[in-house]
Order: structure tokens, then C-alpha cells, then sequence
């Protein structure tokens, strides 16, 4: 198994993809280098593949277990089976676990990061401006710098679909005399038919990543997809997929399914009430790509319970639920029901004193 590392060829130090430049940079001597024009400096090193960690280590704990050594400086890199693209833990060069992205497993497509992690702190930051009640750890600078940017594997879907629906609709009119009130409702079957034309729709393929935060990030612009390079992975986490094609069809199915049925109830207009009354949904051909986008992450746990918060990498969408400081919140209900009272006090003797 082959190992990828992204030496600096001037100086040595480990090269990273830049976000703002779109281009490998050393962050020590600031030499840059394009992901296509990059030539490691080093052959790649060759993992057995019986090769496991060792020093008390069970079967069933290095099962799904790979081991790595760094060139540059000989330590071990220990990565599961979904690894693609890490650090090396002693020496911080940047690694790609080449075998993890070939053959069937090379994506078709990668996203390269846009927003920088500056950008993506900031992003967060903006995203607790105000929050009174926050625990103070998550705004504390050191909690910030935690965020890591993280490729994350994504099947795209390409499909038509066709929609045939019938609705019960009416249309009232209301009018009156001197006497009476008069109501006249009319009935109407009105159908529908049409074909809609889906592409590139992302389904995240890690089982490590919530499926609801992760449509919560779209949409990714898939104009800026590049065919995949192995090289935009430098400086950032990567996992190759780990959920297969088949199991995310049911919900790719359901995601068009709703779609289409919300745009053509658009075009039944007029009515005072539509109800669906039938549908036939006929999903054809799917085709599917692989590609990767690029995230943001910062996951910690706060009184034993995880929180996760993402920024989408290309357009530094931010997604995340916060948790609440239950003593910050009933010291400020305190000092808000205490201003109430003086307000409502100072109301009720102005009152009295007008009498």
C-alpha cells in the first residue's frame, strides 16, 4: 500500500493545500506549487499488508487497523480503515494513504476548500456573537482553534423523474343581501404531469457524519468541482466512503420524490383549498458519481453529552445546535424579571400619583 507525502522540495517542511491560493504552499519558506505540477521528493513507501500495530494490541482491536511509517522522520502512523489523508502525529507532515482512493475507490470529483480555517473560525465566532447563555468553553479561543478541515465522501445522483397526480381542489365565492349570506363552492379534479431533471444531488457516503447536518450544509456548487488529485488532500483529514451506493438509494429516492411533488403543486393555482387525492411517481435510471466536499468540523462534548458544528468549505455555510448554560440562563431571567419589576413598579406609582 502506497503512502503519499507532500514534502517541501525547497526546505523539507510538510506542504499544505492552500485555500486561498488553490495551490500547495510551505508555510515555512512560502514556497508554493501547483497540485498538478507537485513531484515527491521521496519513492513511496510500501506497507505490508499483513502489517499490524503492535505492543499488547488484540486481533479484534487491529482488525480494521493500518500502520504506516512517516519518511520524513520514521515514526508510525496508525489510521483505520476509512483513512485516506492525515498527520503524522511526531513530526506533523502531511500524508495520503494513496490505496484508499484507487481503483473503484478513486472519487470521480473533489471539491478543493475555498474558506480557510481563518474564515471558518470566524464564521463560528459570528455564529455565537450574542449567545448570553452559551458555556463560556465554547467561545474561548483555544476551543476555536480545534476546528479541522475534513474531506467528506459524497455519491452524486443524476436522475429523471416523472410525477402524474391528481388534486381535489375548490373555489368559493361569498357574497350577500340585505337577508342573507350566501356561500357558493365549486369542485374540481385537477391533474397533473410532469418530468424534472436532477444532477449532481449529494448524499453523504460516512457513517461518522449525520446525514441532517450534512444536507443542512448544501448546497455545494458543483461547477467548481475539479476531476479528483490527490494532492488538494495535503493539510486536511479524508475518509474514503464507508457507506455503499445501495444503501443510500432509498433516500435519494425520497429526497427527488419530495421535490417533485412540491414543484408541481406550485403550478395548481387559484384553488381555495388543493388535496392530493393520487400519485405515480416513476423514478428512471440513476446514475451515480463519487466526489468529496470539503467541511469544516469542530466536535466536542460538554457535560457528557457531543455537540458537532460544521461550515461548509466552499461557501462557509454554517450549521450547529449549541447547548444552553442553565445557571448563565436563570441568572439572566433574574436580571431581566428584577428589570421588569422596577418597570412595572415605577409604572404602577405614576399611575397612583396621577390620581
Amino acid at each position: 500500500m502506497a503512502l503519499q507525502e507532500y514534502e517541501c522540495p525547497a526546505c523539507g517542511g510538510y506542504m499544505e493545500f492552500d485555500a486561498a491560493l488553490q495551490k500547495l504552499k510551505c508555510p515555512f519558506c512560502d514556497t508554493v506549487i501547483s497540485v498538478d505540477d507537485y513531484k515527491s521528493p521521496h519513492k513511496e513507501e510500501e506497507k505490508k499488508e499483513d502489517e499490524k500495530p503492535s505492543g499488547g494490541w488484540t486481533d479484534k482491536e487491529t482488525e480494521d487497523m493500518y500502520v504506516y511509517t512517516c519518511q520524513s522522520c520514521g515514526g508510525e502512523i496508525i489510521g483505520g480503515k476509512t483513512l485516506g489523508s492525515t498527520a503524522c502525529p511526531f513530526c506533523n507532515n502531511n500524508v495520503v494513504m494513496k490505496e484508499k482512493f484507487e481503483g473503484d475507490l478513486r472519487p470521480d470529483y473533489i471539491i478543493p476548500f475555498k474558506i480557510t480555517k481563518e474564515q471558518a473560525k470566524e464564521s463560528y465566532k459570528n455564529y455565537l456573537k450574542d449567545k448570553k447563555i452559551l458555556p463560556k468553553v465554547f467561545s474561548a479561543e483555544n476551543h476555536i482553534d480545534e476546528i479541522k478541515g475534513l474531506y467528506v465522501p459524497y455519491w452524486l445522483y443524476d436522475t429523471t423523474v416523472n410525477e402524474d397526480v391528481t388534486y381535489s381542489c375548490t373555489k368559493v365565492k361569498t357574497w350577500s343581501d340585505r337577508d342573507y349570506h350566501y356561500t357558493d363552492t365549486s369542485y374540481y379534479e385537477v391533474t397533473r404531469n410532469g418530468d424534472e431533471r436532477f444532477e449532481h444531488i449529494p448524499v453523504d457516503a460516512s457513517k461518522e457524519m449525520p446525514d441532517d447536518m450534512m444536507e443542512s450544509l448544501e448546497p455545494f456548487n458543483f461547477t467548481e468541482a475539479i476531476p479528483f488529485n490527490t494532492g488538494f488532500l495535503a493539510g486536511f483529514l479524508a475518509n474514503r466512503y464507508d457507506v455503499e451506493q445501495a444503501a443510500t438509494q432509498d433516500r435519494i429516492k425520497q429526497r427527488v420524490s419530495e421535490n417533485i411533488n412540491a414543484d408541481i403543486k406550485e403550478t395548481v393555482k387559484g384553488y381555495a383549498s388543493v388535496v392530493e387525492k393520487s400519485k405515480n411517481i416513476d423514478i428512471k435510471k440513476m446514475t451515480t458519481k463519487y466526489a468529496l466536499y470539503p467541511v469544516w468540523l469542530l466536535a466536542t462534548t460538554w457535560r457528557d453529552e457531543h455537540y458537532l458544528f460544521a461550515v461548509n468549505g466552499q461557501t462557509g455555510a454554517f450549521v450547529g445546535r449549541l447547548p444552553v448554560d442553565k445557571g448563565l440562563a436563570f441568572k439572566y431571567y433574574l436580571k431581566w424579571a428584577g428589570v421588569c419589576l422596577v418597570i412595572a413598579a415605577l409604572i404602577i406609582f405614576f399611575m397612583i400619583s396621577r390620581l
